[in-house]
């Protein structure tokens, strides 16, 4: 009977010990971002206005579409790092308007942004990539600000919490991020005057590129992951002397669908959160509990026994 209560004793303290091994330990190495990562997200926006580089002129009413798609690219991840190969494209019915080709490499478990594992903006290495990508803290988001890179921009801008939403059944976190007017791109092409306000007599125009947008991003406070976003984009032609016009200017919205979608994974993904944080270690340590007390028991029965 002692003998039996002494190895209750010992499972009991096994599985106590177990306890805070599973949360503090093993849950840090479980709850991480998946090498083979894989997401593709589309943004519709109606009644948007784009430059047409064919007709040289502002097109309006329009309805243009963003594409994001993200794959993991298990050769180069680490167990530490992600290698998050990606697009993000946008275009309407008659072409492309941009496409920005990327390499994101966040830490797998804070979400924190590094420039290894080949990241690469635009196939341009140099460009120093900080603060968060497209995922924040998994399982850990506060109510606070956090600096998020923009890709078009190549920048890091703060993204302020704003409040507090539900999307598709998820009480998401929303966080609202002002990119301010940016230089993007250079262009050796003269436009139509009119392009940027300037009267048809005048003279074709060289002009720049600049980038800036509202972004708003609904995220799952449980897992860090996007339900939905929103890009109010103002993409502007200039020229040198301050004269401006459209290049796109666009409210790109996650559709419906893949709303739902983000929801879904993020649920699941929470429920493994709260399987290995919460579920297996309260299980273990209750385990642990009944059994060292069981063993005590019987340990005391079976000495009162003998005596």
């Amino acid at each position: 009977m002692r003998r039996g209560g002494f190895l209750l004793v010992m499972l009991g303290a096994f599985f106590l010990t177990l306890a805070p091994l599973t949360r503090f330990y093993v849950a840090d190495k479980v709850v991480a971002a998946p090498l083979d990562f894989q997401q593709k997200v589309t943004l519709v926006a109606a009644d948007a206005s784009y430059y047409d580089l064919v007709t040289n002129k502002v097109k309006k009413g329009a309805e243009i579409t963003g594409e994001l798609s993200l794959s993991g690219d298990v050769r180069n991840g680490t167990d530490e790092v992600l290698a998050l190969a990606g697009t993000y494209y946008l275009g309407q019915k008659d072409g492309q308007l941009a496409l920005i080709e990327f390499q994101l490499s966040p830490d797998r478990r804070t979400g924190l942004l590094t420039n290894a594992a080949g990241a690469n903006l635009d196939r341009d290495p140099s460009v120093r990539q900080t603060g968060y990508g497209l995922m924040l803290p998994i399982g850990e988001v506060e109510r606070r600000t956090y600096q998020v890179f923009d890709l078009p921009t190549g920048r890091t801008w703060p993204a302020v919490f704003a409040g507090v939403e539900t999307v598709a059944g998820v009480t998401a976190f929303r966080f609202e991020q002002k990119v301010e007017p940016t230089l993007v791109a250079k262009s050796k092409k003269k436009v139509d005057p009119t392009v940027v306000g300037l009267p048809k007599k005048a003279k074709a125009v060289k002009i720049d590129r600049y980038y800036a947008s509202t972004n708003t991003f609904w995220i799952d406070p449980r897992t860090g992951m996007p339900i939905k976003l929103r890009q109010d984009v103002d993409s502007t032609l200039r020229t040198e002397d301050g004269h401006e016009g459209v290049f796109i200017r666009a409210d790109l919205v996650t559709r419906d669908r893949d709303v739902r979608a983000l929801a879904r994974r993020s649920e699941d993904y929470a429920a493994n959160i709260t399987l290995v944080r919460v579920t297996l270690p309260t299980v273990a340590f209750g385990a642990g509990l009944v059994l060292l007390l069981a063993g005590g028991v019987l340990s005391l029965v079976g000495g009162s026994r003998k005596k």
